[in-house]
């Protein structure tokens, strides 16, 4: 019996310490269930974090990246910016527009970005948690006219204090 409570304390403390480190790498998410839509309020300044990102293509992947975003609107139209830690050229593609449908956040934007007509696209799938949290995943794409392309896509936290 005393074998058997010693090999289960070292599994236990084995499973804890795998936790622990496996815990660094993934974001956190509340338990409880995501705010009521009618009390979302998520115009204003937001710090974010972008990782784990994947590309499909022959463009490179991008590092880890954060910065600060804001987002105005209401009434389920929405615009999001990139206001730093992220390039954009031309400008535009830091600007993304949507919708919010419950605590979805949909918001997107595309342009032309070369002189060879190169076009390129972004979206972001966003959960609203409350109004101090929102997680997703983005996605970007880039398709030149002679049919070269690449596709990226990432995970992305949003965080604030709330009021």
């Amino acid at each position: 019996m005393k074998r058997k409570m010693i090999c289960l304390c070292v599994f236990l403390t084995l499973l804890m310490i795998g936790s622990v480190s496996f815990a660094q790498d993934i974001p956190l998410v509340p338990l409880t269930p995501p705010i009521d839509p009618a009390l979302i309020n998520i115009v204003g300044t937001w710090n974010y974090t972008a990782s784990a990102s994947t590309v499909t293509g022959m463009c490179p992947a991008g590092p880890p990246g954060s910065g600060t975003i804001t987002i105005s609107g209401g009434a389920g139209a929405y615009t999001l910016v990139f206001v730093s830690g992220r390039v954009c050229s031309p400008a535009s593609m830091c600007t993304f527009t949507g919708t919010l449908t419950g605590n979805n956040l949909l918001v997107s934007n595309a342009d032309t970005v070369d002189n060879e007509g190169g076009s390129a696209g972004n979206a972001l799938n966003l959960t609203v948690h409350n109004n101090g949290l929102i997680t997703g995943n983005g996605s970007s794409s880039y398709i030149h006219p002679d049919g070269f392309e690449c596709h990226w896509s990432y995970t992305i936290n949003m965080t604030r204090g709330t009021k």
